[in-house]
């Protein structure tokens, strides 16, 4: 099926490095206009749903929409219940989108089914703030900078010992760059709005990163 993606150049890019070179999609730079050929595309991909409206949701409706749907659930994007039928929460975020399987929510069999016939290699997460990876992975990266301020350890000293004491893949600079700081701050405020301070502080220096 062909497929077309709005956002900005830097998640188009992500996309494009990642799952999406299986679904050739078309790339359009969102500047507040949307493609006049838009319906020739059964399947479209909004990457940064979830950090603003979604231009999408105000058209006749395609067989499936992808919304970015990490900072915020599936469910709250929607602007009437009418839309879970062929709509689907995705995790678009830098980094993420370069795994081979796709993180995805959906509210109801049919949209999920649909999901299936386009991108087989799908998750189903729970519809909530973060999903799944994105959710501990960015509070990992926030936990060891609420812990760097704390104790006065620097980055390169945490990094050394997630790295190789914990034997991850990436140390906490490279996880942050990777997906990006704004993105990771931006996780850990949404889910401190939603269960309070007490539970979800954010570290001081993710604002300087």
């Amino acid at each position: 099926m062909r497929a077309l993606a709005i956002g900005s150049v830097e998640r188009l890019a992500a996309l494009q490095a990642g799952i999406g070179k299986r679904w050739h999609f078309q790339p359009w730079v969102w500047q507040g206009v949307l493609p006049p050929d838009l319906h020739q595309y059964p399947v479209w991909v909004d990457t940064e749903a979830d950090e603003r409206p979604s231009p999408l949701l105000v058209l006749e409706k395609p067989y499936l929409l992808l919304l970015n749907a990490v900072k915020k659930p599936l469910r709250r994007l929607l602007p009437d219940p009418s839309w879970a039928e062929v709509s689907v929460g995705v995790n678009l975020l830098p980094g993420f989108c370069l795994r081979e399987v796709l993180e995805a929510s959906a509210l109801s069999d049919g949209a999920w089914q649909r999901l299936l016939a386009f991108e087989p290699q799908s998750l189903r997460s729970p519809d909530r703030i973060g999903m799944v990876s994105p959710r501990i992975l960015c509070l990992v990266l926030n936990e060891a900078l609420l812990l760097s301020g704390e104790a006065q350890l620097n980055l390169p000293v945490l990094d050394q010992a997630v790295k190789l004491g914990l034997n991850y893949p990436r140390s906490i600079s490279e996880w942050g760059e990777l997906i990006g700081w704004r993105h990771v701050r931006e996780v850990v405020e949404a889910l401190q709005t939603e269960y309070g301070a007490g539970v979800y502080p954010v570290a001081p220096t993710l604002f300087g990163m």
